[in-house]
């Protein structure tokens, strides 16, 4: 579990700070903020119980898509 979230949350730290500073809307940055860290529960929670690698995988590739959404927001908003 923990090598998986060192593989996860630095980049998200990396994706949210720069996503912050391009001061989005904030419903947009409560909805990708909040529902990053409660992907990564749902992560820790589905290898704490042993389900399937289909549900950690669910999870795990939500919360990636939060911090690619994070990012393409923050290019765009770097290119304009």
């Amino acid at each position: 579990m923990h090598h998986n979230d060192l593989e996860n949350i630095p980049a998200f730290l990396i994706a949210g700070l720069l996503f912050a500073w391009t001061q989005p809307p904030l419903w947009l940055a409560q909805w990708l903020l909040f529902g990053f860290v409660a992907t990564r529960m749902a992560h820790f929670w589905a290898y704490f119980t042993a389900k399937p690698h289909e549900v950690r995988a669910t999870f795990f590739s939500i919360g990636s898509l939060i911090v690619i959404g994070m990012a393409v927001y923050t290019f765009i908003y770097a290119i304009r």
